[in-house]
């Protein structure tokens, strides 16, 4: 059991009334939410054509986190992660410059670095649960807890293609590379291994790539990304 992505789903979700009826309510709570933000509702078509993959587990979400907070702090990557990952105490800085954005100016500096949040698309969101949009809006959306929207916390696909984009550069990914080649899984398997640098980061790649392939998926196909 872990993590899996969905993208496009609502065609197999109407075969199967009961997960239909969750989703629909969803949405509809969603596209209220999105009204009083001034975004334009998501109106997803029947006809899109579905994508999913099975993450790596959960930990998997946290490794890219990891690096990607090392990156926008720090500057140089980490040494690959390990499964402390997700205790790294520089996502635990990230997490704390997002929730007091009224720090002073000298309070936001590491260092003698002003830190600009750079991967909240990312980082910012569940990492079970939720949804990416596929509409462009700079923050993070936060849901009042009374709409009982999943997850809570609202991506946006664009972004989050962006975010992954700039990674994959850090990563010395190849452009055209599959998240389920055999190399590519064969670099989860010897994390921290490997000749290119991307191979001996193989969770984080992986976890890069899908996340990659699913932000383009949902903005071809106009469809929500689901962490499910």
């Amino acid at each position: 059991m872990g993590l899996a992505i969905q993208v496009g789903d609502l065609a197999y979700l109407l075969e199967e009334e009961d997960e239909t009826n969750w989703f629909l309510e969803d949405m509809a709570k969603l596209n209220k939410f999105l009204k009083s933000q001034g975004l334009q509702p998501h109106l997803e078509s029947p006809d899109s054509r579905p994508w999913d993959a099975g993450m790596y587990g959960y930990s998997g979400l946290h490794y890219l986190r990891r690096i990607a907070a090392h990156l926008n702090i720090k500057g140089p990557l980490p040494a690959p992660g390990n499964t402390n990952a997700p205790e790294d105490p520089i996502i635990e800085t990230y997490y704390g410059i997002f929730n007091n954005p009224n720090v002073s100016f000298f309070g936001r500096l590491i260092g003698k670095k002003q830190i600009i949040r750079e991967f909240d698309h990312l980082i910012i969101h569940s990492d079970c649960e939720g949804y990416y949009l596929p509409q462009d809006f700079p923050n993070v959306l936060i849901t009042p807890e009374e709409l009982e929207i999943t997850g809570g916390i609202i991506g946006s696909s664009y972004r989050l293609l962006e975010e992954t984009e700039k990674l994959a550069r850090a990563l010395e990914l190849p452009p055209d590379i599959d998240p389920a080649s055999d190399k590519v899984l064969e670099a989860c398997d010897s994390q921290g291994q490997g000749n290119l640098l991307w191979e001996r980061y193989g969770i984080e790649s992986f976890t890069c790539l899908c996340l990659r392939k699913a932000a383009i998926h949902s903005i071809e196909q106009n469809a929500v990304i689901l962490f499910c």
